[in-house]
């Protein structure tokens, strides 16, 4: 009650004081535009410019009001530009699909601003720039999708990560992936990325390590799981027999023999895995283990490589050796791979005309270049050289899948 009064008392002070002001001189207000002039009292004249600014903000603030509120001149205005824009992401959409990127890109940037889908037309785009091969715009567009939608930022990052590794660009595609990671461990195409980054980089430990998260979360199927596990841990045995440097024979050795310990059980398992290994392990003086590795997995499984590898690795007892593929030929008399190394295991003994029988009786059932070559060679030695020569060039002939027939000299 004595604030109106105040108020009051200070609206009547001030018209007093204008009314004084006004009669003690009322001014000259003169406005001239061509032919027409407006004569007015200064006073008159001011009161219609503050009315005219008045009105005018009225109108403003009401159409502002008007355009922001949930009326039907605000609703049309806003549907109408929504429509519009994403008639230009479906063209944008369309265009993009038939490989026109650089329409695409265009049409899309210019809608983003209006689209109910922004992340949608700037991660398209970005993808159009970077089969343009422009890289700052893709760099540019994936900025501006990360800003238009909150909560994308592994959308983002996952787009950025593909594009990156679709160019090769392996070590930044990783970069990416682990800042990514950071915020969706759990997430699928994460890991199924990580994955083919680290077979890009030839990281073979790392895939191994992944291996788990992969399995966990269904990433890949029980088959291709396996395959991965088998294939990282065969390269990451021939990286570790590469010799580097001034590294001996021993070292590589104590390696090998090292990874083989971390390797998962499911890998030292395979035939192939250990095939391998033992090979590899034979090249830098680990026969007796090798021959030792090969013979147990042998008896848990055929495997060609395997039986190979035992024909050619020289064991702590040949002999010892020799009577144990003879045990397997009872079961497998038709295996020309076992009779190879059956003929070669006779060598090692001395055994020539039993060599040379397991030789020949493997060319009964496969033609063979290796038995060709063994046979050959076994009956240069032997003085029977016209034979010899027989085999070696039907070898050559095998080695390089048959010659033409062309002229020769008679």
């Amino acid at each position: 009650m004595k604030r109106i009064f105040i108020v009051s008392l200070l609206i009547l002070i001030l018209s007093v004081a204008l009314v004084a002001a006004i009669k003690h001189d009322p001014g000259y207000l003169l406005l001239s535009y061509g032919h027409y002039t407006l004569e007015s009292s200064i006073w008159v004249g001011g009161g219609f410019i503050v009315a005219v600014v008045i009105l005018v903000y009225i109108f403003f603030s009401f159409l502002r009001r008007t355009l922001n509120s949930g009326s039907a001149i605000g609703k049309w205005i806003s549907g109408r530009g929504s429509r519009r824009s994403q008639l230009q992401t479906t063209k944008g959409l369309i265009a993009f699909i038939e490989g026109n990127w650089q329409l695409s890109r265009n049409i899309l940037s210019r809608a983003a601003v209006h689209s109910e889908t922004p992340l949608l037309n700037y991660l398209i785009a970005a993808r159009a720039s970077h089969a343009l091969g422009d890289q700052e715009k893709m760099k540019e567009f994936l900025k501006q999708a990360d800003a238009s939608t909150e909560g994308a930022s592994i959308a983002v990052g996952l787009t950025q990560a593909e594009l990156q590794m679709s160019s090769g660009q392996y070590e930044r595609c990783l970069a990416t992936l682990t800042r990514v990671r950071r915020n969706a461990s759990k997430h699928p195409h994460v890991l199924h990325l990580l994955r083919q980054a680290y077979q890009g980089l030839n990281d073979w430990q790392e895939v191994i390590n992944l291996l788990p998260d992969l399995k966990k979360y269904k990433v890949l199927s029980a088959d291709q799981l396996d395959q991965l596990e088998l294939q990282a841990s065969k390269e990451l045995i021939v990286e570790t027999a590469k010799a580097r440097g001034n590294i001996s024979a021993d070292n590589i050795f104590a390696d090998l023999q090292s990874l083989w310990k971390k390797l998962p059980k499911s890998a030292t398992s395979n035939g192939d895995v250990l095939a391998c290994y033992a090979g590899h392990i034979m090249a830098v003086g680990g026969m007796q283990q090798a021959e030792k590795l090969i013979y147990q997995q042998l008896k848990k499984s055929w495997n060609k490589s395997l039986v190979e590898l035992y024909g050619k690795v020289l064991g702590d007892d040949v002999s010892r050796q020799l009577l144990r593929a003879e045990a397997w030929l009872q079961e497998r008399n038709n295996d020309a791979t076992l009779l190879i190394a059956l003929g070669r295991l006779s060598l090692r003994n001395s055994l020539w005309g039993k060599a040379k029988e397991y030789f020949e009786n493997s060319l009964k059932f496969e033609d063979s270049g290796e038995a060709c070559a063994e046979l050959g060679r076994l009956l240069a030695h032997m003085g029977e050289h016209e034979k010899s020569n027989a085999y070696f060039q039907r070898g050559l002939m095998l080695a390089t899948d048959g010659l033409i027939d062309l002229p020769m000299p008679k």
